[in-house]
């Protein structure tokens, strides 16, 4: 029999000396010995309501059925892809992290993310595996320059542009948003420039459901026989929201596959025999603004979650600090202290 997460940390703990350990602190036997992360992109809280209250995300009900579901806002940070993951992996607001908005940024500080403090609680016994659909807003270069003045996104065809890549060739034929010439700045890195080398598995720029979801099965085969916490981000239904606009048949469809793959994960999961001691999460990063193919302001955001305790309304940020109680850890002791708390009641 495997043995729950807390036994694990503290037998590290006792072996690494525990008179190093800065947090978080392990204080109870919660069962849960894992971790699954799911992220939905742009995720608009009033569209996955309608969509359950219609049946049609069964693997979520499932989720939820068996646990719970709040609501969640953003109240720091932009309503964009970079500060809101920032944010959900770390417990700390954006503004502290200087991860503001898409072209604001720098690297998220080392030992900050869920990875790294459980890794380093652990004494490295826990794996961490990272997939993400995205490249630049989940990304991991180091320093680069990122064009400040350009459109992101073609306005007829809501198709990426390389803002963000000095060195693709088409970064030329790019327009400005104020007509005038390119403006490039230099950044420090991305926000996981420092958290890379602390993963066991990662994998950016994985682009559709498809990809991110068979690689995420093959994830949960490769860590079966460890402890581990596996964050998986969609890109969907973000990107379909901005190519086709909130409300559209293809950003409803882009969520339905979204608990498709959820189901996927779970059934792999009791397949496994690891469900029962793993706690699985989905969130989303920020909504999309109704009719609109853009997130400008776009605050409501949600927790969905396997795990059957109490849960609050609260924030973005609340999300790192409710993944380590899950596990029986006391974020209140992490230092510097941080800007979220645990959505769980006790």
């Amino acid at each position: 029999m495997k043995r729950s997460l807390i036994t694990a940390l503290l037998g590290a703990l006792a072996a690494a000396g525990c008179g190093r350990e800065a947090g978080p602190r392990p204080t109870r036997d919660t069962g849960i010995r894992s971790v699954v992360l799911v992220g939905w992109d742009g995720c608009r809280q009033s569209d996955l309501e309608r969509l359950l209250k219609a049946g049609k995300l069964p693997n979520l009900q499932g989720l939820i059925t068996a646990g719970g579901y709040v609501r969640t806002r953003v109240t720091t940070g932009d309503t964009s892809t970079k500060p809101g993951w920032a944010e959900i992996l770390t417990g700390y607001r954006a503004e502290r992290l200087k991860i503001t908005s898409n072209r604001n940024y720098q690297p998220i500080p080392r030992g900050y993310t869920l990875f790294e403090r459980l890794k380093s609680v652990s004494a490295g016994k826990m794996a961490a595996a990272f997939l993400t659909g995205k490249i630049n807003n989940l990304g991991h270069r180091g320093p680069h320059r990122i064009c400040i003045n350009c459109i992101s996104r073609d306005t007829f065809t809501g198709s990426k542009t390389a803002y963000w890549d000095e060195n693709e060739p088409s970064i030329k034929r790019v327009p400005t948003n104020d007509g005038g010439p390119q403006r490039w700045v230099s950044r420090k890195g991305e926000p996981y420039f420092n958290t890379v080398p602390s993963l066991d598995i990662h994998k950016a720029a994985l682009g559709s459901a498809a990809h991110v979801g068979s690689e995420a099965l093959a994830v949960l085969d490769r860590l079966r026989d460890r402890p581990f916490i596996a964050f998986f981000h969609f890109e969907e239904p973000d990107e379909e929201g901005h190519v086709y606009g909130e409300g559209a048949a293809e950003y409803r469809q882009a969520i339905l596959a979204g608990d498709a793959w959820l189901g996927r994960i779970v059934m792999k999961l009791r397949q496994l025999g690891l469900f029962d001691a793993t706690a699985v999460f989905v969130v989303t990063d920020h909504g999309m603004d109704a009719g609109q193919k853009e997130h400008f302001n776009a605050p409501e955001t949600f927790l969905a979650t396997n795990l059957r305790r109490r849960l609050r309304p609260g924030d973005r940020k609340d999300v790192a600090p409710t993944v380590l109680d899950a596990l029986g850890l006391d974020a209140s002791s992490i230092r510097p202290r941080l800007d979220g708390r645990s959505l769980f009641v006790e």
